[in-house]
């Protein structure tokens, strides 16, 4: 089968008298390797969807046997393969591996093992899964888990392997881990604890020099899990893939992930004046990432390079049988894992609602969080779109459509005003500041396909429970909510403190909506935790629904609308017919 080669294709020459790496013959020769990235997994092992009980386009299935028919074709001495992280969170069947079977090795590692990966690197929803998973799937892989800027607090040095050095036709190639250093203002500090994660720019200038100097690679390859560049929030430089390869002398190529954008280009180092590869393979395992290398050897020392680029579509590959029938049993025992019944339902509920006002979605997250804490308050956000979870039975694959993160709960102690600030925040996200009727009321944009979404991530679009309020869309941004009263009738009090229920991702600082809205630092919102639950909100779910003898009927905890009505209601009906084509 031919593979389709999308995006941008590129041939980069670089020539340098660089060094030394290659076993002396007194002869000049010609070493040719292909070097393949997969990133963004996310447990999309089989090419399944155990959540919609259906085929789909991409998977380590498919990448398999891709991979296997390069090795065949090239030869094992002429390929690389490398993941970039974020595999250990997504499909049914990564959290089956993580919390639900946990005898014998990861079904993770046991792939990537199965499918000889050189190298992986660390992403940050890997770290989300807590030690006792990602410590258990460091173990279990055969090859390194990188993470050069993961540093033990203990020993103050790397927490796993910095880098690798791999070896292909008398050739040495560096390859250096690390991962975007965002991680506190996402994930609960006891998933990490031990940990910190220095800056990635700086920590990449170290480790490239120190490789250069100690090791005399031949090539020099960044495996980072972070995204391009921009985006950062609370002080983190997020996504800085682009700034290593501008700025840090050495590389020859960037792989990255985390934005999941497929990416295929190049970048002048400032420094050098050589052309730096950047190659991201995108989300799903729906393409892989290459690099082609062709280096000229002379006399032990490469003369001349030429390297590259392409993103190759997996999807037309049928999955490895090999791979299909050794993990069979595995994939049986998630289709039984997800069609468990967990409860049942009253009335259906429309994810896509929640965008408009208050929801029955909204509600029953409500009503988990504040069953589970007793919060005075409770602030949700979506992590789905147009789901539709029907009325009756409900199994665990629905619980993964309505909430498809990990997520714990964090309870807060916060004043009246930093939860309007909160909400000021998330509401200056969601919608205009509309002059006229005929404006649209959300900030929109258009995707790949010509579709209209909103401009600002959805998991940011907060709102609450607990309190009566309203959303001016007339007003200007830090100035569009009214808090009303609570939802028991006593009054709201701005210098009254209320205990908060929130998801653990907005908890720890996630978009700044509990540190730019709120003026709560990052160093101080740790302290202002009361409470962090033990297991995610999904199984608190799941949990909530089979307590229930009979249908579980949500609440209305939501009580909140836009205002005024005759700017609010035109406008959310024309900007909710875009959003649903």
């Amino acid at each position: 089968m031919k593979a389709r080669f999308l995006l941008l294709s590129m041939t980069l020459m670089i020539v340098s008298s660089v060094w030394a790496g290659s076993k002396a013959d007194g002869k000049e020769k010609v070493v040719t390797l292909k070097l393949m990235e997969t990133t963004d997994v996310h447990g999309n092992f089989f090419s399944y969807d155990f959540t919609e009980g259906r085929a789909i386009d991409g998977g380590l299935s498919k990448v398999a046997a891709y991979v296997k028919q390069q090795r065949a074709t090239l030869g094992t001495e002429s390929c690389v393969l490398l993941d970039n992280g974020d595999i250990l969170q997504g499909q049914p069947c990564v959290y089956y591996a993580n919390f639900v079977d946990l005898e014998g090795k990861h079904l993770t590692a046991d792939m990537m093992n199965t499918m000889d990966y050189d190298a992986g690197c660390f992403g940050n929803h890997d770290i989300e899964a807590g030690h006792p998973v990602y410590d258990r799937w460091v173990s279990d892989c055969s090859f390194p888990v990188l993470g050069a800027n993961v540093i033990s607090t203990t020993t103050q040095k790397p927490y796993t392997q910095p880098y690798c050095i791999i070896e292909r036709q008398g050739l040495r190639i560096a390859v250096l881990g690390m991962l975007t250093p965002a991680i506190p203002m996402w994930l609960p500090r006891d998933l990490w604890s031990g940990l910190r994660f220095d800056d990635i720019v700086e920590s990449a200038k170290t480790w490239a020099d120190y490789i250069q100097k100690n090791e005399h690679p031949d090539l020099l390859i960044g495996l980072f899990h972070t995204g391009l560049k921009g985006g950062g929030t609370n002080g983190y430089n997020e996504n800085a893939a682009e700034e290593i390869a501008r700025t840090v002398p050495g590389f020859d190529v960037v792989f990255y992930g985390h934005d999941h954008r497929r990416y295929c280009s190049s970048v002048k180092n400032e420094q050098t004046g050589r052309e730096v590869l950047l190659m991201n393979a995108g989300a799903g395992t729906t393409h892989v990432a290459e690099v082609s290398a062709t280096c000229v050897v002379s006399d032990g020392v490469v003369t001349d390079k030429k390297l590259s680029g392409s993103l190759v579509e997996v999807k037309d590959y049928a999955p490895d049988a090999d791979f299909m029938a050794r993990f069979d049993a595995d994939r049986q025992a998630v289709i039984d894992y997800v069609g468990r019944k967990v409860g049942s339902l009253k009335e259906p509920i429309h994810s896509f609602d929640y965008y408009f006002g208050s929801s029955s979605m909204a509600d029953l997250l409500h009503q988990v969080q504040m069953a589970k804490t007793g919060a005075d308050v409770s602030l949700v956000t979506p992590l789905t779109f147009k789901e539709v979870i029907p009325a009756g039975d409900i199994f665990v694959r629905d619980i993964f459509k309505l909430y498809r993160y990990e997520n714990r709960i964090n309870v807060f102690n916060l004043t009246g005003k930093e939860i309007d600030g909160a909400l000021e925040k998330a509401y200056s996200l969601w919608t205009n500041t509309m002059t006229s009727k005929d404006d649209h009321i959300f900030p929109l944009r258009t995707d790949d396909k010509g579709r209209s979404m909103f401009a600002a991530p959805t998991y940011l679009l907060l709102s609450a429970a607990g309190i009566t309020y309203e959303v001016d869309v007339t007003r200007a941004d830090g100035d569009k909510v009214t808090i009303l009263k609570m939802s028991d009738g006593t009054p709201f009090d701005e210098n009254k403190t209320y205990s908060v229920a929130v998801n653990s991702y907005v908890g720890c600082g996630g978009g700044g909506l509990l540190t730019e809205g709120t003026g709560i630092s990052m160093d101080e919102l740790p302290n202002r935790i009361v409470s962090t639950s033990d297991k995610d909100l999904r199984q608190y779910i799941m949990e909530y629904m089979s307590e229930h003898d009979g249908p579980v009927e949500v609440q209305p905890l939501s009580d909140w609308k836009f205002v005024p009505a005759d700017y609010a209601a035109p406008a959310l009906q024309r900007d909710r017919e875009l959003l649903e084509k």
